[in-house]
């Protein structure tokens, strides 16, 4: 199993998260806070994944950008969102 986490900007500074299981009659896990920034938004679903999985499908606005190591959400989640912004156009 490899959750899902999914990103959504709410404002020009501010982002939630939802991380859903694929696993049959499981549901989504709720929403996250709001964070003021992608980078903090990541660190927290990272952090809240914690050293259960290795890796999870990451979703932002709407645009499924692939699979991420927790452990570089946790760690480096500054460097990933740089990369996310540089490369993506994000609504």
């Amino acid at each position: 199993m490899k959750p899902l986490v999914e990103i959504q900007r709410v404002g020009s500074h501010a982002f939630t998260y939802r991380i859903s299981a694929f696993l049959a009659g499981a549901g989504p896990a709720g929403d996250s806070g709001t964070f003021d920034s992608l980078a903090f938004c990541l660190y927290d679903a990272g952090a809240s994944l914690g050293s259960f999985f290795s890796s999870v499908e990451l979703n932002v606005d709407g645009l499924f950008l692939g699979s991420y190591p927790v452990d570089a959400l946790r760690r480096h989640s500054r460097r990933v969102a740089q990369r996310i912004e540089q490369h993506f156009q994000l609504a």
